[in-house]
């Protein structure tokens, strides 16, 4: 009995350790894990532009004092789940695109090939970056026309693919097979300076389809409230036709988050950039309009929070390369 007592002993003690901290709880904690994360890795990445290899180390070493990025990831898997972006993304593409109940009309088959008696249909293709919960995934198991690929720099769930989205390779190398939905929530406000902010933007716009894919971009509210450099108005003209290019279909905002619904522009036709002091700029979609290629003070007269802006560059020469994943 004594022997059958220590092995049953020996059985508790060797259970299985949990492989991910659980939840975080604490709201007050998971804000402050998330504006420190932000401090440290904004004076981190300008010590790196500076060449200050000692400041690069002092930082870094404050970022892990508070937990890295995965104590990050935790604090943003609390902080959104009180407002989620899943939710609001499933109702827009199913009431207002109906794209969930009935699939997008499939265009991309030989014309000779196509029955047109019948209108083919095929599921959704969503890009979620940034994934921080499987909240899509899921819901991509429960619905006929959805397919969901999620993927984040440090993954915390062996469903969301460890990807860098600057390295990401186009779906197809015909732009009319890519992406129909592309989901990415609060993370324009991580990346590092303001011009790649404007390229992912770009890069982001090259993913979806021409004139229909969607883009359902948040980022806090306080970028667009709190920096010298960016208002709502102005950063609304990046977005759109003056800028990126993308169609302003739905913005709303909460009192820490602000919401876009954009759509890929149909083709890069020549347009007209206006200014607010007057003129106009003539150029192609192709083209960056002036006025966003460098940062700019909109506001003054008192101490801001944070220095979010925004810098359009000219793209240069695009990634050539693809991967057709086939037909999903």
């Amino acid at each position: 009995m004594a022997s059958l007592h220590r092995r049953r002993s020996n059985q508790k003690s060797k259970k299985a350790k949990p492989v991910a901290k659980p939840p975080m709880k604490s709201r007050k904690r998971a804000r402050k894990i998330t504006t420190l994360f932000h401090k440290y890795t904004r004076e981190r990445d300008e010590a790196e532009k500076q060449g200050n290899s000692k400041a690069v180390q002092d930082w870094e070493r404050k970022i892990q004092e508070i937990g890295g990025r995965e104590e990050y990831q935790r604090a943003s898997q609390l902080n959104t789940s009180f407002h989620s972006t899943s939710k609001w993304v499933l109702k827009h593409l199913s009431k207002q695109q109906n794209w969930l109940d009935s699939g997008v009309v499939d265009n991309e088959g030989d014309d000779n090939e196509k029955d047109n008696s019948k209108v083919l249909r095929r599921k959704v293709r969503l890009l979620e970056v940034g994934a921080i919960n499987t909240e899509l995934l899921q819901a991509a198991n429960k619905r006929q026309y959805l397919h969901v690929r999620a993927i984040d720099l440090r993954s915390s769930h062996e469903l969301i693919e460890e990807i860098d989205f600057f390295q990401l390779e186009y779906l197809h190398a015909d732009p009319d097979k890519r992406y129909d939905t592309i989901v990415c929530s609060m993370v324009l406000n991580c990346i590092s300076t303001p011009e790649q902010r404007g390229n992912m933007l770009f890069i982001l716009k090259d993913h979806l389809i021409p004139g229909s894919g969607l883009l359902f971009l948040t980022i806090p509210l306080l970028c667009l409230t709190q920096s010298p450099y960016i208002t709502k108005d102005t950063f609304l003209d990046v977005l759109g036709s003056e800028g990126v290019g993308f169609e302003i279909i739905e913005t709303k905002e909460t009192p820490k988050i602000a919401f876009f619904i954009l759509r890929s522009p149909k083709a890069k036709n020549k347009i007209s950039f206006g200014f607010s002091g007057g003129g106009v700029y003539s150029g192609t979609a192709d083209e960056i309009n002036p006025r966003w290629s460098k940062m700019v003070v909109v506001r003054q007269g008192k101490k801001f929070r944070n220095t979010f802006a925004v810098i359009l560059t000219e793209p240069g020469k695009r990634r050539l390369s693809h991967r057709d994943v086939g037909n999903v």
